[in-house]
């Protein structure tokens, strides 16, 4: 298996003289806005509505349900028009967050239709995410892929930074159901901005005709689980990304804590902190760019893992304000090299007909355990300490480098 940098250096089309994919990534920047001004809306209307902090629980917990059933969106994704997959989600989810936003400022908005709102919301991202991952390729030349992947994270964190506190200002000054109303037209725009991306492409023929819509679901089904553990590189990397996302859901669960509780830290100063992060989450998605002309991923990863897990050992024992600062600004730029890696390395090894269940498949790999590290966190915390919680979390993160030594990763 060749090298994935094999033609890194050809002579290629700039990705800024890309039409297609400009569209695609500024639908996605939009989108990625809309989402953070309203997750920082609907915790506030909830509120508002039942002055319960355990109904804001509840909804949280409803929008991540659909999680767990991500391999059916990518099944979806790989069998039907990706394309039109992308537009029926977006244009659904403007629409649900206009009727929920009507119903707010009408002032009959209830709990129950939260709750309805915000599993239908995460049922079709889980959608949209699965179908946007298997369209990119048909979009950028094979040697822009990586580049193409970088640009995504790197717009997102973006998002991160500018969305909650435009949110804020906007929610502040007027009503959080303008939150609603704000996202449900990002949704729109971003429905018109795919509407320019005009491709030919041809959903998979499928055999409902010949075999039950059962038999051929769960078989296809399994296809994408096989193909992720027959494929050694997707499954080590894999098990290497689910086990460094167990250490740092241990860390980040505890993070605000161990900075205002134990560290005496002010509000201001986590807030500087958190957004030093943000930059360079920015920075680490974007250099990868640059470093995966000189280094394999092989590399880029190991280097990762190591620097994101002994950083968060670094951040336990961090006792002022600047060592914290630069601890937590390395933990996130490592963090943040490493999606983009993923993404090629799964949509370089997997073929086309496969992308979305491949994708789905492994992002249920990695987040089938954050609520077992979650709820790990705050046990050993409350037994022991934030700091040596922290701690093992980091280690568990650093250890995972060893994944990159093994020669089936050594080809990346």
């Amino acid at each position: 298996m060749q090298s994935l940098r094999k033609n890194s250096h050809q002579e290629t089309q700039p990705l800024y003289k890309n039409v297609k994919v400009m569209n695609l990534l500024g639908s996605k920047f939009i989108s990625f806005l809309g989402d953070q001004i309203y997750l920082l809306a609907l915790p506030l209307i909830v509120l508002q509505i039942t002055g319960s902090a355990v109904s804001m629980g509840i909804i949280a917990a409803v929008e991540r349900i659909p999680v767990f059933f991500q391999p059916i969106a990518g099944w979806i994704a790989d069998t039907y028009n990706r394309k039109r997959i992308l537009y029926f989600s977006d244009l659904s989810r403007g629409v649900l967050l206009l009727l929920l936003a009507v119903l707010y400022q009408t002032s009959t908005l209830e709990f129950w239709h939260i709750a309805a709102g915000a599993l239908f919301m995460g049922w079709l991202t889980q959608l949209h995410n699965a179908a946007g991952f298997a369209f990119l390729p048909h979009l950028v030349q094979k040697e822009r892929l990586h580049e193409a992947n970088a640009w995504v994270e790197g717009l997102f964190q973006t998002a991160i930074i500018i969305g909650p506190a435009l949110g804020g200002l906007l929610v502040s000054m007027t009503a959080p159901g303008v939150g609603l109303f704000l996202n449900a037209l990002s949704f729109f725009l971003t429905f018109w901005m795919l509407t320019k991306i005009h491709i030919e492409y041809k959903n998979k023929v499928t055999s409902f005709n010949r075999r039950t819509f059962f038999h051929t679901f769960t078989t296809e089904l399994k296809e994408g689980f096989k193909h992720v553990f027959h494929t050694k590189i997707i499954w080590y990397t894999n098990l290497a990304l689910m086990i460094s996302t167990f250490g740092t859901t241990m860390f980040l669960t505890l993070l605000i804590f161990h900075l205002k509780e134990v560290l005496l830290l002010k509000p201001a100063e986590i807030g500087i902190i958190l957004s030093l992060g943000g930059i360079m989450a920015i920075a680490g998605a974007l250099i990868t760019n640059k470093m995966s002309c000189i280094f394999r991923y092989q590399t880029i990863l190991m280097f990762a893992h190591l620097a994101g897990g002994l950083s968060i050992i670094g951040l336990a024992y961090s006792t002022t304000f600047l060592t914290v600062a630069i601890t937590n600004a390395i933990g996130v730029l490592a963090a943040c090299m490493i999606n983009p890696c993923i993404r090629t390395i799964r949509q370089t090894y997997t073929p086309d007909v496969l992308l979305g269940r491949v994708q789905a498949t492994s992002r249920w790999m990695t987040w089938i355990l954050l609520p077992v590290s979650a709820m790990l966190s705050g046990y050993l915390a409350s037994f022991t300490s934030s700091e040596f919680t922290i701690t093992i979390g980091g280690v568990v993160t650093a250890s995972t480098f060893l994944f990159y030594l093994l020669p089936a990763v050594r080809k990346a």
